[in-house]
């Protein structure tokens, strides 16, 4: 039966993997499937120990210091290593009409997994239906968050793709948009997958699915030939306990609000991107914080909880001369504390730093269907010691440099 069950998964994934093809149905209706994705290998330094997921191949920011028995930071030893799991792949279909609209699918995967413990597995990447009609579009299935902003995204080689600074996020999601002219009205509902909300329990999305509540995303935005521009509300609501460790039941929850704006203009020479967010709770965005525990009722054990506020910015401008690609990415990360005084314990990413900024010039070099890629990223944190009211003081600076090259075949 195994072996059966091997030979049928096989077959599958050589006619998927076949070039553009023709599927006809039983009425002879045409679905159009077009394998694309490339292979990546990568291999990277660092100059001191950091802080990331999927072995470091995905970095966030350096660790902060830790002193050792003869007083020597154990954290500023420099490491090296070389992965191909980000390689991908996917499928786009696409058919004949239904509920009067233009139908298109996507399903796209990778091998980093799902979490740090699953790095070089299989895992799901996208996978929606989109029907499209004359001046509306619906999606439905798993896709970036809103907040991810496919127009306007850095254009880096490193895994993280800015983050922590820009989000990296994708989430189960009914997104519905209006065209207009040149402007586009964004209205989405989202649950959480891989990427979730920290806790009591761990990361997990059990937070937002007691909420009984979508994350509700929306999103305006104008797109000619040379500017892209828009604007976006983000709301979210989790859930972090159902009952206390007294046995009583609680409703406590932590509300996030979070703004942001984008822009990118340019040509087919060169491309200017910037982003501004103002938000609370986002760390399933890979981004810092979250929140703290507020207040303990003694008697019953219920917990109260604020949440913290960030401030996150980036830019890049990069230029295209023949096969080279080049530019630079900074990014700034600002902690405003939480927006209650707190307990001390937190839920969080990064709730000890105060600042972060990074500089990240790239490089490549195109040659058919194979790119030669550089990067090099400093990454600078301020660590300190949170008050009581989130906000970071007598904070230190701690680097690190990152070399990042890699070798892809685009197919």
């Amino acid at each position: 039966m195994l072996n059966i069950r091997r030979l049928a998964l096989c077959f599958l994934i050589a006619n998927l993997a076949l070039p553009t093809q023709k599927i006809h149905s039983q009425e002879q209706k045409k679905i159009t499937l077009k394998p694309y994705g490339f292979v990546k290998f990568s291999a990277w330094y660092d100059s001191r120990q950091v802080d990331g997921t999927r072995d470091d191949l995905m970095l966030y920011y350096p660790l902060n210091r830790s002193t050792g028995a003869d007083g020597t930071d154990l954290n500023a030893r420099p490491s090296l290593n070389f992965s191909a799991m980000s390689t991908r792949a996917g499928i786009r279909f696409s058919g004949p009409e239904a509920l009067g609209a233009k139908t298109s699918a996507l399903i796209e995967s990778d091998y980093t997994g799902a979490g740090s413990t699953q790095s070089n597995s299989f895992r799901l990447r996208h996978a929606y239906v989109n029907l499209r009609w004359e001046k509306t579009e619906l999606l439905i299935g798993q896709y970036w968050h809103p907040m991810f902003v496919p127009e306007v995204f850095p254009d880096l080689y490193s895994l993280n793709t800015g983050a922590p600074f820009q989000p990296f996020i994708r989430n189960p999601q009914i997104s519905f948009r209006y065209y207009g002219g040149k402007n586009r009205l964004e209205a989405t509902l989202l649950t959480q997958r891989d990427n979730t909300s920290d806790g009591p329990l761990g990361r997990s999305p059990v937070y937002l699915k007691n909420a009984a509540l979508p994350n509700i995303h929306l999103q305006w935005q104008f797109k000619n030939e040379a500017l892209v521009f828009g604007a976006a509300y983000d709301f979210k609501r989790i859930v972090p306990l159902l009952y206390t460790n007294k046995g009583y039941p609680t409703h406590e929850t932590v509300e996030g609000h979070s703004f942001m704006a984008f822009a990118r203009t340019g040509s087919k020479d060169w491309n200017w991107r910037i982003k501004a967010i103002y938000g609370q709770n986002l760390t399933e965005h890979l981004l810092l914080g979250g929140y703290a525990v507020r207040e303990v009722e003694q008697q019953t054990g219920k917990i109260s909880f604020t949440p913290t506020n960030h401030l996150f910015l980036w830019s890049e401008v990069c230029f295209e001369r023949g096969p080279f690609h080049y530019g630079i990415f900074g990014g700034y990360a600002k902690n405003f504390g939480t927006s209650h005084p707190n307990k001390g314990q937190y839920y969080a990413k990064g709730h000890d730093i105060d600042q972060l900024m990074r500089v990240s010039p790239i490089f490549s070099y195109s040659s058919g269907p194979l790119k030669l890629a550089g990067e090099l990223e400093y990454t600078r944190a301020y660590y300190g010691t949170p008050d009581n009211e989130g906000k970071v003081k007598q904070t230190r600076a701690i680097g690190n440099v990152r070399l990042t090259a890699a070798a892809i075949y685009i197919f």
